[in-house]
C-alpha cells in the first residue's frame, strides 16, 4: 500500500514553497519511510511524497517507479493479470510499461484494487482506479496539477480546508457519501471509472462509468454465458491463489451470508479444503456464528469465533470513549464516511483477507418490491438504506440531493437501466467507491483485501443478467452448483435459495438469533438511546458552534429535538453519526490516529464529554427477585431532560460493576407518570456466584444500582445471595 501526493510544481519561482516533512503530519499511517522523486519536464516539475508500507504482495519499492528520461509511476492496492492460468502481479514498473505513452490504458484482463498515477516524458499525467473505485484518489476541484489517494493532502497543499456542505448533507441523509464531494470543498474524488488526465490543455475526466455492463445488450441467463462464468470462476481462483501462501494453512472468513460461502466454493474447488480453517466474527448467539459452525461441522473444518470488533462492539459505550472513537475515525477517514461502521485503522501489516465483497454487485443488493412506475429518488434509497430517516435536512439541501440522484438515475436510463436495474446501480456507483473505498483507505493497510467475486468476467455478467435474475442470486447458485455443490443444502442466517430458482433447489431453514442474543445489526450504536450524557454533550456542542457550515444542510432545531426526544433506531443511529463525524470534523475536534503509532485508535481524547453536565436519571428498585442461581432487579429509570433516551443502569457491588442493562422493558404503568411511552423499565440479571464472595458477617451483600456513566443513585439494597 502507498500513501502518496503528487502535484507539479509551477514553473513561476514564487511558488510558495511548503516542506515536505509537514505532509507527514497528515499522512494517517505512521513507520513508513518517505520516499521524494521529482521530474523535470517542459511542463514544470512533478514532485512525488510517497509513504510506501511493505504489504503481503510489494515490497515498499516496488510501488514506485522512477525513469529519468521517461517518467514516474506509483501504485497503491493490488495489480494483477491472468498468465497461463494464473494471476501475475503487476509493479509500479510493469504498469508503467503498459502505459508507455499518453492515450494507454490496461488490457481488459488486468484486475485487482487499486490506484495508479503516472506521470510521462513530455510532463502530461493520467490517474485512475479500479473498475469500482475502491482504492479511491483525489485532485484539485478547481482543475489543479494535483493528485492523491488521501483528500486532506490535497487540501493542505492547496491550503484551503474549508468544508463543503455536499458531501455533509450526504453523511446525514445515508451514512456515507454520494458523488465525488468531499469534505473538502477544493478537493473532489476522481469518478468511478473515469480517469484523471493532465496536459497542456489542462485537467479534465474522462470514461463512462456505465462502459462494459452490457445495458444495452440482450438480458437474461442463456447458455451461451456458461464460458464467461468459467472465465469468471477462473479468475476468481487466480484471485484467491494471490492471496494465500504457498503452503501451510489458510485462514478464510465465513458467514451465514451468501457472498463468503461462494468464496468457500471456490476454494474447495481449488482443493485447499485440508488447508482451510475456518473463522466467524461476532457475539455468541448471533445467527452467523452458529451457520458458521453448521458449514464447519458438515465439511469436517476446524472453527473459531473472533471477538467481535468495529461494529459490534459492546453495547455501552461512556461519553469519553465514544467521541474519541469517533473523533479519531474522522481524522482517519477525512470524514468521508459515518461513523456507524467505526472505520479505524491500529497497524500495519502484511496479512492477506480473501473478501467475499462485490458479492452484492452480482445479486440484487434489496430484496423489496419495487413501487410500480418510474422510481421515485428518496423511494429508490430508501429500498436499500436509509435516506433522512429523522427528517432533519433543510428543504434546499434535500432538494439538492434528490437533483443528484435523479441526474445519476436518467444517466443510467439513458445507458440502457430499466427502473429495477437503479438500485443496483446506485450501490455500485455510490455505495462500492465511498463505503466500501472509505474502508478500503484505512483497512487495507492493516490487511491487504483479495476480492474474487470482483473478478472482471463476473462483474461483465451481472449486468447481462435481468434484474429478477439478480433477485434470485442466480450467480451465486450457479457458482456454488458448479464448484462445490456440497454447499448448496446447508443452511445460512437469517435467509434461503430463492424458490424461484427451481423446484429441485434445497431450501434450508435460515438460522436465527437465539434468545437474548445481541442486536443482529449494531451494538455499541445504540450507546445514543442508552447514555444520556452524550445526548447532553452532542446538544451542548451543536449550541456552541452555531457558525458551522454544516448548518446550512442541516436545520439545527429539528437536531436538537431528535437527540431530546427521539429513540433512535438503526437508520436514525446511522444518520445520526454521519452528523457527529461531519460536526466533529468540522468543529476541529478530530483525533489523529495513526495507523502503526503507538496507542493507535485507542491514542488521543477529546473534551467533549467536559461539555455536558451529568443529566440526573430518576428510578427506582421495584423487586428483587430470585431466580434459580440468579437474583433479578426490577425497576425503572427516566431522565426528564433526554426523555427519548433509555438509560443504562449498572448493578455495583463493591465499587466494581457486576452487570450492566439498559431501562428499555415496556412498562404501560409508567406512563400516566409522564414517562413517554413507558418504555423505561429494567430487569437486571445478576448471578449470585457472583455476590457470594463479597458477603458480609451476616451473609448478606450492599447492591447499589446507578445510571451508567452518570452521577446518582438509583438505589440500594442488602442482598441475601
Amino acid at each position: 500500500m502507498a500513501l502518496f501526493l503528487l502535484w507539479r510544481e509551477s514553473l513561476q519561482a514564487a511558488e510558495q514553497a511548503v516542506a515536505d516533512d509537514e505532509f507527514d503530519a497528515q499522512a494517517h499511517i505512521a513507520g513508513a519511510l518517505r520516499r521524494v522523486s521529482t521530474f523535470e519536464t517542459a511542463a514544470g516539475r512533478w514532485r512525488l511524497l510517497c509513504w510506501p508500507t511493505a504489504t503481503h504482495f510489494y515490497e515498499p519499492d516496488a510501488q514506485i517507479w522512477h525513469d529519468d528520461a521517461l517518467g514516474l509511476c506509483v501504485i497503491h492496492g493490488l495489480i494483477w493479470r491472468m498468465r497461463d492460468g494464473r494471476a501475475e502481479r503487476l509493479d509500479a514498473g510493469a504498469v508503467a510499461e503498459l502505459l508507455r505513452q499518453p492515450g494507454d490504458s490496461f488490457p481488459d484482463d488486468v484486475a485487482g484494487e487499486y490506484a495508479v498515477a503516472r506521470v510521462f516524458a513530455d510532463g502530461s499525467l493520467v490517474a485512475f482506479s479500479d473498475r469500482a473505485g475502491l482504492h479511491q484518489l483525489f485532485r484539485g476541484r478547481d482543475g489543479q496539477p494535483l493528485l492523491s489517494n488521501r483528500a486532506s493532502l490535497v487540501a493542505d497543499r492547496l491550503g484551503d480546508r474549508s468544508p463543503d456542505p455536499t458531501a455533509q448533507r450526504w453523511l446525514a441523509a445515508i451514512g456515507y457519501r454520494a458523488g465525488t464531494a468531499t469534505a473538502f470543498a477544493s478537493v473532489a474524488q476522481i469518478g468511478q471509472g473515469r480517469t484523471l488526465t493532465i496536459d497542456a490543455d489542462g485537467a479534465r475526466e474522462e470514461g463512462e462509468p456505465f462502459d462494459g455492463f452490457g445495458l444495452q445488450g440482450p438480458r437474461g441467463w442463456c447458455a451461451d454465458y456458461d464460458e464467461d462464468l468459467d472465465c469468471g470462476i477462473a479468475q476468481a481462483q487466480a484471485a484467491i491463489g494471490l492471496a494465500i501462501p504457498e503452503d501451510g494453512p489458510v485462514d478464510l472468513p465465513i458467514t451465514g451470508g451468501k457472498d463468503s460461502r461462494v468464496v468457500l466454493a471456490l476454494c474447495l474447488a481449488m482443493g485447499l479444503k485440508h488447508r482451510l480453517r475456518l473463522f466467524t466474527r461476532g457475539y455468541e448467539g448471533h445467527p452467523d456464528i452458529a451457520a458458521g459452525r453448521a458449514i464447519a461441522e458438515a465439511l469436517g473444518l476446524p472453527h473459531r469465533r473472533e471477538a467481535p470488533h468495529g461494529s459490534d462492539e459492546p453495547a455501552f459505550w461512556s461519553c469519553d470513549r465514544f467521541f474519541a472513537k469517533l473523533a479519531a475515525q474522522a481524522w482517519q477517514t477525512d470524514a468521508m464516511v459515518g461513523g456507524w461502521d467505526l472505520i479505524l485503522g491500529q497497524s500495519l501489516g502484511r496479512e492477506t483477507l480473501i473478501s467475499g465483497h462485490m458479492g452484492e454487485v452480482l445479486k440484487a443488493y434489496s430484496k423489496k418490491k419495487l413501487p410500480d412506475g418510474r422510481l421515485d429518488p428518496t423511494a429508490m434509497v430508501r429500498l436499500q438504506a436509509p435516506f433522512d430517516p429523522m427528517d432533519v435536512l433543510l428543504p434546499e439541501a434535500r432538494a439538492a440531493l434528490e437533483a443528484e440522484l435523479c441526474a445519476q438515475m436518467d444517466e443510467a436510463r439513458t445507458a440502457g437501466a430499466v427502473e429495477a436495474d437503479l438500485p443496483d446501480l446506485f450501490y455500485f456507483r455510490n455505495r462500492l467507491p465511498n463505503w466500501l473505498g472509505a474502508i478500503r483507505a484505512i483497512k487495507s493497510f492493516e490487511r491487504q483485501p483479495v476480492v474474487p467475486l470482483g473478478a472482471p468476467a463476473l462483474l461483465d455478467l451481472a449486468f447481462r443478467l435481468t434484474p429478477e435474475e439478480r433477485a434470485r442470486e442466480l450467480l451465486h447458485y450457479r457458482i456454488i452448483e458448479r464448484t462445490a455443490p456440497e454447499l448448496l443444502p446447508l443452511p445460512f442466517a437469517l435467509q434461503t435459495w430463492d424458490p424461484a430458482l427451481g423446484e429441485g433447489v434445497a431450501r434450508p431453514d435460515p438460522i436465527l438469533p437465539t434468545a437474548g442474543a445481541p442486536p443482529v445489526f449494531g451494538n455499541w450504536q445504540y450507546s445514543l438511546n442508552h447514555n444520556v450524557t452524550i445526548r447532553a454533550a452532542l446538544a451542548r456542542l451543536v449550541e456552541a458552534r452555531p457558525d458551522l457550515a454544516l448548518w446550512t444542510s442541516i436545520d439545527r432545531d429539528a437536531l436538537l429535538d431528535r437527540l431530546r426526544h427521539r429513540r433512535f433506531a438503526m437508520f436514525d443511529a446511522i444518520s445520526m453519526l454521519g452528523i457527529v463525524v461531519a460536526l466533529l470534523h468540522e468543529a476541529g475536534l478530530t483525533v489523529p490516529a495513526r495507523l502503526g503509532e503507538e496507542g493507535g485508535s485507542n491514542g488521543g481524547t477529546t473534551a467533549l464529554g467536559d461539555l455536558a453536565e451529568l443529566p440526573k436519571v430518576d428510578g427506582h428498585l421495584d423487586a428483587v427477585v430470585e431466580e434459580g442461581d440468579h437474583l433479578r432487579f426490577d425497576g425503572w429509570a427516566f431522565c426528564g431532560a433526554w426523555p427519548g433516551a433509555q438509560p443504562a443502569i449498572e448493578v455495583r457491588v463493591g465499587g466494581e460493576v457486576r452487570a450492566t442493562a439498559a431501562a428499555s422493558n415496556d412498562r404501560p404503568d409508567l406512563i400516566p407518570h409522564g414517562m413517554g411511552d413507558g418504555r423505561h423499565g429494567f430487569s437486571i440479571v445478576v448471578s449470585r456466584d457472583l455476590l457470594r464472595p463479597l458477603v458480609d458477617e451476616s451473609g448478606q451483600v450492599e447492591v447499589v444500582l446507578t445510571p451508567f456513566d452518570s452521577e446518582g443513585e438509583i438505589a440500594r439494597r442488602m442482598v441475601r445471595p
